[in-house]
């Protein structure tokens, strides 16, 4: 089978498979982002842990793949680009083990049902949230408040690149109209040191009665940045555009009342009579024409005698 058929998409044979591909389609407004959580083909406790707290964080926009699957993102997209198309993901977190690359985690994002972007990483320390001893139950709809500490953020274009990705990846373009400090629960804390290394951690803001009380609940993890693979200026200039949307047509003559109901004025044209279908008589025999002739007759007589 050639790639063009292999990339030919199907038609819908049911209505509910037609409202299944019209979702899967582009809107003018994305809703949230989601994000496949998979294995490669070995893994260690600690990458696989790591995994599961972050799910946990983003349980609410978020799908795993529990079984290990022969994929090398680096070498070979197409298999990990199948995975987010069936599962609806615009983004991923890879995770495997090997002895060249022990403890290895990739995080990246698909545009246009391709990979645009993703950062290779080494998991150098990790303690998870057991180790804390902390029994923590995060909300379901929490949203995090994300900070990035470290000047490399400002002027370092790898970083300005990782500041952007893991924005997207922990934001996930859910929109928040009013922000209250009240229903702030995580801060999520990307600190970056120098160029290769990286330290994430997750904290739970308590209130007190004396105040504001910040702690850490884990996960902590500190990364060593290995290969990188940023898409080209003029894809991610179109990744990133946003399309106008289309005015609504002005309603013409149409009004609401006081209950909400709507109510318009019809203009109809003025009916030419001439083409007006009336109802056809039948052609006169000779009898009824003699008929007629003797009508007509008695008619002339009887105004002549009126006169």
């Amino acid at each position: 089978m050639s790639d063009q058929e292999e990339t030919t998409p199907r038609g819908a044979k049911t209505h509910k498979g037609k409202r299944i591909l019209e979702s899967r389609e582009p809107k003018l407004v994305e809703g949230p982002k989601q994000t496949l959580f998979i294995r490669g083909p070995k893994t260690s406790l600690s990458v696989r842990q790591l995994a599961h707290e972050w799910h946990l964080i983003k349980r609410d926009f978020s799908t795993t793949y529990n079984k290990n699957h022969e994929i090398q993102p680096f070498e070979d997209t197409k298999q990990l680009e199948t995975f987010c198309e069936r599962s609806q993901c615009s983004m991923f977190f890879f995770v495997s083990n090997s002895k060249k690359r022990p403890d290895n985690l990739i995080i990246g994002r698909t545009f246009d049902k391709k990979i645009l972007d993703m950062v290779e990483l080494h998991l150098k320390e990790f303690k998870s949230q057991e180790e804390f001893g902390t029994s923590v139950e995060i909300p379901m709809h929490a949203r995090p408040l994300i900070i990035f500490n470290g000047d490399v953020f400002g002027f370092n274009p790898n970083h300005m690149k990782l500041h952007n990705l893991f924005t997207d990846f922990f934001y996930e373009n859910v929109p928040i109209q009013d922000i209250k400090s009240q229903e702030i629960h995580l801060i999520i804390s990307i600190t970056a040191t120098n160029d290769t290394s990286l330290a994430i951690t997750v904290l739970q803001k308590q209130n007190h009665e004396d105040g504001i009380k910040i702690q850490e609940i884990g996960p902590r993890s500190i990364f060593e940045i290995r290969r990188t693979k940023w898409a080209d200026d003029e894809l991610f200039k179109k990744a990133c555009r946003q399309p106008k949307p289309k005015a609504k047509p002005h309603e013409k003559n149409i009004v609401y009342d006081e209950v909400g109901d709507k109510r318009g004025k019809v203009f109809v044209q003025q009916q030419d009579l001439s083409t007006l279908a009336l109802k056809k008589r039948k052609k006169l025999r000779k009898g009824d024409q003699k008929l007629k002739a003797r009508i007509e007759s008695q008619e002339q007589n009887a105004e002549v005698n009126e006169e």
